[in-house]
Order: C-alpha cells, then sequence, then structure tokens
C-alpha cells in the first residue's frame, strides 16, 4: 500500500520573497541593459565627435601631394615639414599669439568678476523687481550676437575702437546673461547659514561674497573660466568685424589667411590648427574635475 505525499504550498511570506527576487533580478537586468545603451550610445558620439579631430592631425603630417587622400588616414609618407611651415608663412605669428592670449585672458577675468557678483545679487539679495530682471537676462539668452552687430558696430565706432581690442574686451566686464544664470543657480545652493554667520560677525555683503562665497564656489569659476577662455580663444566673428590691420590680429585671422583665392596652403593650415587647439587641450586636462563639477552643481540647485 504506497502512500502520496504533496509538496506544501508556499504560504504567503515566501511568494512575497520569490516576486521581490524575481523584481530585483529584473531591475537589475534593466539596469545592465540601459547601462549598456549608455555606453554604446556615449562611445558612438566620442568617435563621431574625433573622426574630424583625426583628419586634422592625419592631414598635419602628410605631404602636399597627399592633402585630399581619402586613404592617408595614416600618413604615408609621414612628414613635419608643414609645422615649421606655419611659423614661415605666418612671420607675425608671435604677435597673433599675443594678442590672443591677451583677449581671451581679460575677457575670462571680466565675464567671471562682473556675472559671479550679478548672480549673487540674482541668488541672495531682494529687491523689486527680482523676478523680472531674471526673466529678461533669460530672454537675452535667444537673441544672438550677429542681430545686434550693426548698432555695436556704430557704438565702437563713435567710441573710436575700431581696430583696437577693447570692443572685444570690454563688453565682458559688463556681464553675460548665460554666465549669471550659470552662477546664480550655483550660489542658491549653497547653505544660507555660511552668510549668516558672517553677518553675525559684522561682515557685509562685499566681504561675504570674497571671503566665503568665491572660495566654496571653484568649480563654476573653474568651468565658466574654460568656457569663456575657449570662446575667447576661438573667436573669429568680432574679431573679422573690429580688428581690420593685420598688426591686430588673432591667431584665427592669421590661419585663415592661408587661405588664398587660387590656392591654400592645407597642410600649414592643418598643422596651425593643432599647434592651436594644444593650449586648450592642456587646460582642459588640468581643470576637467572642476569643469564637471560646476556643471554638476549647478544643473542640480535651483
Amino acid at each position: 500500500m504506497s502512500v502520496q505525499t504533496t509538496a506544501p504550498r508556499p504560504n504567503a511570506r515566501e511568494r512575497e520573497g520569490s516576486n521581490r527576487d524575481r523584481s530585483i533580478g529584473l531591475y537589475q537586468l534593466r539596469r545592465r541593459i540601459g547601462a549598456t545603451l549608455y555606453y554604446v550610445i556615449v562611445t558612438a558620439l566620442a568617435i563621431i565627435y574625433l573622426i574630424p579631430l583625426g583628419w586634422v592631425l592625419s592631414t598635419s603630417f602628410r605631404t602636399s601631394a597627399n592633402v585630399f587622400d581619402p586613404t592617408q588616414w595614416i600618413p604615408h609618407p609621414f612628414t613635419v615639414a608643414h609645422y615649421p611651415g606655419v611659423f614661415q608663412d605666418l612671420p607675425n605669428l608671435g604677435t597673433y599669439f599675443f594678442n590672443t592670449v591677451r583677449i581671451a585672458v581679460l575677457t575670462t577675468a571680466g565675464q567671471l568678476l562682473s556675472c559671479s557678483m550679478a548672480g549673487y545679487a540674482l541668488a541672495r539679495l531682494r529687491f523689486p523687481g527680482r523676478g523680472v530682471v531674471f526673466f529678461i537676462l533669460l530672454l537675452t539668452l535667444m537673441v544672438p550676437g550677429q542681430v545686434t552687430i550693426i548698432p555695436v558696430y556704430v557704438l565702437f565706432r563713435t567710441l573710436g575702437w575700431i581696430n583696437t581690442p577693447l570692443p572685444m574686451i570690454v563688453p565682458a566686464f559688463f556681464g553675460n546673461a548665460f554666465a549669471t544664470f550659470f552662477f546664480r543657480q550655483f550660489f542658491m545652493g549653497i547653505p544660507r547659514e555660511l552668510e549668516e554667520a558672517a553677518f553675525l560677525d559684522g561682515a557685509s555683503r562685499w566681504r561675504i561674497y570674497r571671503s566665503i562665497i568665491v572660495p566654496v564656489s571653484k568649480p563654476p569659476f573653474m568651468a565658466l573660466g574654460l568656457i569663456t577662455f575657449v570662446n575667447g580663444w576661438n573667436s573669429y566673428f568680432n574679431a573679422a568685424v573690429f580688428l581690420q590691420t593685420e598688426n591686430q590680429w588673432i591667431l584665427t585671422q592669421g590661419l585663415l589667411s592661408l587661405i588664398g583665392q587660387y590656392a591654400s596652403q592645407w597642410g600649414e593650415i592643418m598643422a596651425g590648427v593643432v599647434l592651436m587647439s594644444l593650449p586648450i587641450f592642456v587646460l582642459y586636462l588640468v581643470v576637467q574635475r572642476h569643469f564637471v563639477q560646476g556643471f554638476t552643481f549647478a544643473g542640480i540647485t535651483g
């Protein structure tokens, strides 16, 4: 006589644990798939962005006969003749370099100073019309600089600033909408207790800004400083409008002068682009950690 036994049915707690394990497994699977897709997309975008840079670097080491050869990703024969050629074809390269550094450094300093103070005022000071001022500031982001270039040119011509670096430097000391918004977002995330403690010690607003706000705001200063410096370093449109004689030219204008009506020195141009990009590349390596932190902190506050 055989006795049949039946397996005990799982109770509610066991079923709940099984469902939880299944949910955790599905969640981890979705995370792995999402992470894989993310890295695939990022890698694809990185390759797309690096292809032009690789082409420029490759072209700078090709012979003049192979400049436009699409099979010459790895130059053969390999030559560095274009690099000394840049200095031979642009005898005033040192002047262009000095003018570029002067404009980039001064515009960076002016924008960081003016925009950080304006951003601090919008983040901390209470005054009538603050919201309206901030709204108008954001509206100006929709107006491209090319739209206002004619009245701006007339203004600077009246002041006698044409063919001087002043039209490119002085406006930076009067602020920038994006940089002001960026600083405001970051400053709103700084605990007010730091300022209140300083107020109790008798510190003024200027002392608080200089001694407390600026020291704890290194990431946005570094991030915006890098962006502003790069914009000044690579600028061409305003330089072409305001800097008219060769002794006032910047690097981008000097490189463009190598493009002729009937013939262009593409090897020297690509070599010049590589040389011009090296300082920016080194600068980014130095401040990359602060660059990422600045945009992260400004993006999660406000």
